[in-house]
């Protein structure tokens, strides 16, 4: 009898597969959709990088592949602002359930706040591609710029999450909305995951400089460590996964499944834009 083999990088694709899966069939059956529209088009969107970059490896040439890789990653970036902003409005804005939701000025002046220090940290993390030798290789410069918006995109949204995480773990109660409220439970998983990719980046990054591969050895074991640190990074991400699905499979205290209505705000200050704590999915 032949048994069939598989990588533990194959397992762990298909467990973070199929927990997306089990995700959706969660926010659909438990009718979550309509609250959460882009938490549950980012979910898609995953599960569709995950199956296009499983299926067509190997069967693109590596021009197209990184082309469809990397455009969904920027997809997926914009998704991921597209999450944060609403669960920072369902935190502080019309999901504000205790006291006022902010005012347009405190969403402004958050927005900035956040903003310009997830620019500045993403102006300070590991080096910038040199331009003029981007644009030296006339042919290949249009895919070199799409591969470092998004590697750049990927690494703002990733600090946005993880500012995000904090304002609302550390205010979020103060307005209705505390740890066991659907947004923060949400906003947990992500900045955790966000905090994983930045870490194994950081990692990464600092073995590219600080270790010189001399022979095939060398590289064996460096590229078998990336390995490791990247199984590790869909480790973190399955168990978000595990954790959304459960805390939204969940009503939150004072729903009205509970017997209590939440008290909304009957206007929305939110202003066109971004909101405080997002002013912000992977694989990935």
């Amino acid at each position: 009898m032949h048994w069939i083999h598989f990588s533990l990088e194959q397992i762990l694709w298909a467990l973070v597969f199929a927990a997306h899966l089990v995700l959706l069939v969660v926010l659909l059956g438990r009718e979550r959709i309509q609250r959460l529209p882009w938490f549950t088009a980012l979910t898609l969107l995953s599960a569709l990088r995950l199956l296009t970059d499983h299926l067509l490896q190997g069967k693109l040439s590596t021009y197209a592949f990184y082309w469809q890789s990397y455009a969904l990653l920027i997809a997926a970036s914009l998704f991921l602002l597209g999450v944060l902003i609403e669960l920072t409005r369902l935190t502080f804005g019309r999901g504000c359930r205790r006291g006022k939701p902010l005012s347009p000025l405190a969403w402004q002046g958050w927005s900035l706040l956040v903003v310009a220090i997830a620019l500045t940290a993403l102006y300070y993390w590991g080096p910038w591609p040199d331009l003029k030798a981007m644009q030296a290789n006339a042919q290949a410069y249009p895919l070199l710029l799409t591969v470092v918006i998004a590697l750049k995109s990927e690494l703002f949204v990733s600090m946005l999450a993880i500012l995000s995480g904090l304002l609302m773990m550390l205010f979020g109660g103060r307005f209705g909305n505390g740890f066991r409220s659907h947004p923060v439970q949400l906003i947990i998983g992500l900045s955790t995951t966000a905090v994983a990719r930045l870490t194994v980046e950081g990692i990464t990054d600092r073995i590219k400089v600080t270790h010189k591969i001399t022979n095939r050895a060398d590289y064996d074991r460096i590229l078998h460590l990336f390995n490791r640190l990247d199984n590790a990074r869909l480790v973190v991400w399955l168990l978000a996964i595990l954790w959304w699905t459960y805390a939204l499979w969940q009503d939150e205290p004072g729903s009205s499944s509970t017997g209590e209505a939440p008290a909304l705000a009957t206007t929305d200050p939110t202003p066109t834009g971004i909101s405080p704590a997002s002013s912000v999915n992977p694989e990935e």
